[in-house]
């Protein structure tokens, strides 16, 4: 009787194992199904990992993301931030040796803010920046003059006093230059 019970014990623990893995892998890949692009970003940023974004104007950036809002990302790179719309990222790839895993995070972005938001908010401080256009990744620098309903003014670069107006639309990324 003793011998029998030590079998069904161990059989009970085998079958609870393999239950218990089937959970897991379940639950696994049901937060993969969840997961989303701002999700993953914000577990990239949480992590510390080094990122390389590629755009779809075929530029890289290398650093990391610092924050994730509702259509955009930041970028932190060589002392500089570049932010840079959802739409203009192709991929985002972990530096070797970062942490991440498979994309498994359904999180919403945690700024509810908008990239025109936020363009609009910098304009105020006139900052030094470089604009990159469209997915032919033409770039333009100059002072951040204003951002209205749906469209960028800038003072370029090179002693122009004319003003430079771009159509937001056509915004992909933007790095702060100091």
């Amino acid at each position: 009787m003793l011998a029998d019970l030590a079998r069904w014990t161990g059989e009970e623990r085998a079958d609870e194992a393999a239950r218990s893995r089937m959970r897991e892998r379940w639950l696994r890949r049901q937060a993969e199904e969840d997961a989303r692009f701002a999700g993953v970003l914000l577990d990239l940023s949480e992590a510390g990992a080094g990122v390389a974004v590629r755009t779809t104007g075929g530029r890289t950036v290398h650093g990391q993301v610092v924050a994730v809002a509702k259509d955009f990302c930041v970028v932190r790179h060589a002392g500089m931030a570049t932010l840079l719309a959802f739409s203009a990222v192709a991929t985002v790839r972990p530096e070797p040796g970062s942490r991440a895993g498979e994309a498994a995070s359904g999180r919403a972005a945690p700024v509810a803010a908008t990239l025109v938001e936020a363009l609009a908010g910098l304009a105020g401080d006139r900052p030094r920046v470089r604009v990159v256009l469209d997915a032919g990744g033409d770039a333009v620098a100059g002072e951040l003059r204003s951002v209205g309903a749906d469209v960028v003014t800038l003072r370029l670069d090179g002693g122009t006093d004319s003003p430079l107006y771009l159509p937001l639309a056509a915004v992909r990324e933007l790095t702060l230059l100091g």
